[in-house]
């Protein structure tokens, strides 16, 4: 038989419902800041993943140049590469390309201009296209440049260089 001091005690017996109502409002706060660390957590990685989609995204989805091309992009930065070594005398073709919006180019073009090789190509808004040249047979350094937007020729950010060897 069993006396009323051997029976287990039942949960909250012994304790004020105030200590238990403090104790469930802890255990609730807990979970609740747990789950705004979790969703503050994914909310990050989700704004840094299209961040980084949408700075990054060209190119990821970029072909690659044609074979013997050299790709040659156009921003409002400059020529990247800056400075292209080619043979005295070659066939050169150039990938050039852009993602600048035409919102940010006078008249929604660049330009590759070296009066030098002859060259004065416009190149559209987010466009991509193939240009083809002579090099000289005098080794040399001439000049490339954008005279379309960001200071045009003025700006020192918008030349480039064609680097003839022999």
């Amino acid at each position: 038989m069993t006396t009323p001091s051997s029976q287990p005690a039942l949960p909250g017996e012994g304790h004020s419902a105030k200590a238990l109502n403090i104790a469930s409002q802890r255990a609730a706060e807990q979970n609740s800041r747990r789950i705004r660390a979790v969703a503050f957590g994914a909310i990050v990685v989700a704004v840094l993943g299209v961040g980084g989609y949408l700075a990054f995204g060209d190119f990821l989805e970029r072909t690659p140049a044609a074979a013997g091309a050299i790709s040659v992009q156009s921003s409002m930065a400059g020529f990247s590469p800056s400075e292209i070594r080619v043979r005295a005398g070659e066939t050169v073709t150039l990938d050039w390309w852009t993602d600048d919006a035409a919102p940010h180019l006078a008249g929604g073009v660049h330009t590759l201009i070296s009066p030098e090789l002859g060259l004065y190509e416009e190149l559209p808004a987010e466009g991509r296209r193939s240009v083809a040249f002579q090099a000289p047979t005098a080794p040399g350094t001439y000049d490339l440049y954008c005279d379309t937007c960001c200071g045009g020729r003025d700006s020192p950010t918008m030349h480039g260089a064609i680097v003839v060897e022999v």
